[in-house]
C-alpha cells in the first residue's frame, strides 16, 4: 500500500472513545472498526496530539491531573471528543470520496495536521490579529503577534510573511474602522520586513489617509529607494504630488 493510501486508512475514520479496561480490550469505539488493535489506536492518537498541539486530556476525562492511570478513556463526557469524532468523519469523507472525485487519484489524503499544524483552533494570522484588536486592543495584538512569531516561526503553522496582515489592516482601515490600529499593524509589518517596498507603500497610503502627508512622502521615498520601479509607489507618488 502506498504512503498516501496508508495514511488515508490510518486517519480516515477514527476516534477512539476508550482504551481499555482489561487485557488491552478497547471500549466504546464509534468510528474505528471494532477490531482495531490497541497499538494502532495509540499510534493514531499520537499523530493527533502532535497535529493539534494537545495532550490526551484535551478529549479524555482525567480524574487526577498528571495521573495517567486516572484516565477514563471510555467516557464521552468531554465535548471535545464529540468534536474530534465529527472532524475525523469529515476527514474520512474527504479522503474516501471528495479527494478521489476531485483529483482522479486514490492515494491523495489529508490528515489533522493539514489544517491544524500544531494548534488546537486553526485560524489565519490576520484573523487572530483582528479578533485580538477588537477584543483586547492593538497593543495586545502586537504582543500576541510577537509571541506567536517566537513560538511558531519556521514551523508552517502561520504565514508570517509581509502580506499576512493585509486583510486585517484593510478591514481596520475601512470606513468607520480603526485607522490607528491599522497603522500599528502596518508599522509592525514594516518593522519585521524593512526591505519590503510594498509594505512601505501601504504604510504611505495609511499615513496619507490619516492626514500625514509628510510621513506618507517619507514612507514612499523609502519604498522607491528599495524598488525604484515599483508601480504602486510611482502611482501614489503622482497622487501625492498633485
Amino acid at each position: 500500500m502506498n504512503t498516501g493510501k496508508a495514511m488515508m486508512v490510518m486517519l480516515a475514520a477514527v476516534i477512539l472513545s476508550a482504551t481499555a479496561a482489561s487485557a488491552g480490550e478497547l471500549k466504546n469505539l464509534k468510528v474505528f472498526p471494532a477490531d482495531t488493535g490497541k497499538e494502532k489506536v495509540i499510534e493514531v492518537m499520537k499523530t493527533w496530539t502532535s497535529a493539534l498541539g494537545v495532550r490526551c486530556d484535551h478529549c479524555h476525562v482525567q480524574a487526577v491531573p498528571g495521573d495517567f492511570q486516572s484516565f477514563d478513556f471510555a467516557s464521552d463526557d468531554k465535548p471535545e471528543k464529540g468534536v474530534a469524532r465529527g472532524m475525523m468523519r469529515m476527514v474520512q469523507n474527504i479522503n474516501g470520496k471528495l479527494l478521489p472525485q476531485a483529483t482522479g487519484e486514490n492515494d491523495a489524503a489529508i490528515s489533522c495536521v493539514t489544517c491544524h499544524r500544531g494548534v488546537t483552533h486553526p485560524a489565519p494570522l490576520d484573523q487572530i490579529m483582528l479578533m485580538t484588536v477588537q477584543t483586547k486592543g492593538v497593543d495586545a495584538a502586537v504582543e500576541r503577534y510577537h509571541n506567536l512569531h517566537e513560538r511558531f516561526y519556521g514551523r508552517g503553522t502561520y504565514d508570517f510573511g509581509p502580506q499576512s496582515l493585509v486583510p486585517a489592516i484593510d478591514i481596520l482601515a475601512a470606513e468607520g474602522g480603526d485607522m490607528a490600529a491599522a497603522q500599528a499593524l502596518m508599522d509592525l509589518t514594516v518593522e519585521l520586513y524593512p526591505d519590503d517596498a510594498n509594505s512601505r507603500v501601504r504604510l504611505a497610503h495609511l499615513l496619507w489617509r490619516r492626514g500625514d502627508k509628510a510621513g506618507a512622502s517619507a514612507a514612499l521615498a523609502k519604498a522607491l529607494e528599495l524598488d525604484p520601479q515599483n508601480r504602486f509607489a510611482l502611482r501614489l507618488q503622482q497622487q501625492l504630488e498633485r
